[in-house]
């Protein structure tokens, strides 16, 4: 247990170990390259590849951000590729079927590798893409905007409905912090509201292990704690944009997408506010209106978990650790992050629903549905409703 609480991110690839809770953890991912001004460790990673055609996604941002300078310094070293970028324009790049068949035509049958620059909606086309042509990848990350880097699975747009399909893990994961602390300030608020989602994620993890005997790991819980902890306490520099600061969240992130690999399921990282943002974007998505980004919506659904928390306090089984919402709100305000639904254009009668009607969306047991159990969700809704609304 301990060699993983110990380890360095980066020495974490490949590591395999019986752990107290009965079961063997390995982090399935070759290379993971964090640090400042990181070409050097790009063309490093890659080495087993440049025999081959690497196929470069990005975008008009983060080719400008890093795609560039990453391919050049590859064309500069050897390696033989092609560059696609896609021009978004105004406009947000979506991970739907019109971006995906565009990537699928870059891929030649000489692609042998593909690589993103990029964060998100990069990553999730990437990764579906070469899955699906047989293809391993690799992640340039751009933002320290969210835990999905080191995901097995793509959330896709199709047929106007949000899905996640299982793809595979990237081979490597490369995070040039130099580079990430001048992402818009707005991601970095995302990848923010993505940490501190754990804290509620970690509650209702173990409010189901106490109700439900659920799988729960100790190992794997204290690993994601390890990371929101160091991020916590480095907020103040995130405004800033300090790079010792934008490391711990990266690291973070990181942490906590490895630690779903290790659970074999998203209870470390995902909880009551993911349910509630899902269920925000997935009706943004049917009416066809852009949505915050994740993170951001995540953030704000911790304060509103938390509240939901104490309201249920003289409820909950013993052995319960929760956040106060006051201490999310101010965790969040540090870096001029959301903390109300309604900041985010979630009007009240799309929150009041989303309250009652989230925790179907997936079958997880989270301290919505124990609310329902004993009657009082509704009360509490009103509640929460009227703090927020008014």
């Amino acid at each position: 247990m301990g060699g993983i609480l110990q380890a360095r991110i980066e020495d974490m690839p490949g590591m395999s170990f019986e752990c107290e809770c009965g079961r063997t953890h390995s982090v399935d991912i070759s290379r993971l390259v964090i640090g400042s001004n990181i070409l050097d460790g790009i063309v490093a990673g890659l080495d087993a590849f440049r025999d081959g055609k690497l196929l470069v996604l990005s975008d008009n941002n983060t080719y400008k951000a890093f795609g560039e300078a990453v391919i050049n310094r590859l064309l500069a070293d050897g390696f033989r590729l092609k560059s696609f970028v896609f021009d978004t324009g105004d406009h947000m790049l979506l991970p739907d079927e019109r971006s995906i068949g565009r990537a699928l035509l870059e891929v030649e049958p000489d692609t042998t590798f593909v690589l993103v620059v990029g964060s998100g909606v990069l990553s999730d086309i990437a990764r579906i893409v070469s899955y699906r042509t047989g293809k391993q990848f690799a992640i340039v990350a751009t933002a320290p905007s969210m835990d999905g880097y080191t995901s097995v699975g793509s959330s896709l747009i199709v047929g106007n409905k949000k899905t996640t399909y299982y793809s595979h893990y990237p081979h490597a994961i490369f995070a040039d912090t130099s580079v990430m602390r001048n992402a818009p300030i707005v991601m970095i608020r995302a990848g923010f509201g993505d940490v501190i989602g754990k804290l509620t994620a970690l509650a209702d993890w173990n409010l189901a292990r106490i109700i439900c005997n659920e799988y729960y790991c100790d190992t794997i819980a204290k690993l994601v704690q390890k990371g929101v902890d160091r991020c916590m306490e480095s907020a103040d520099g995130l405004a800033e944009r300090d790079e010792y600061s934008v490391r711990c969240l990266i690291d973070a992130l990181i942490l906590t997408g490895l630690s779903i690999g290790l659970a074999g399921v998203s209870r470390p990282a995902s909880g009551t506010e993911h349910q509630l943002a899902h269920y925000w974007e997935v009706k943004a998505v049917e009416e066809g209106r852009e949505h915050p980004l994740h993170g951001n919506s995540v953030g704000a659904a911790t304060v509103v978990t938390a509240m939901l928390y104490e309201l249920a306090s003289e409820i909950l089984p013993e052995g319960i650790v929760y956040p106060k919402a006051d201490f999310v709100r101010s965790l969040l305000e540090k870096i001029g992050a959301f903390t109300n639904p309604a900041d985010l254009g979630i009007s009240r009668e799309l929150f009041v629903e989303s309250m009652m009607n989230a925790m179907y969306m997936r079958d997880k047991y989270t301290v919505l549905r124990y609310c329902s159990q004993k009657g009082r969700l509704e009360e509490f809704t009103r509640t929460i409703a009227a703090k927020l609304y008014g």
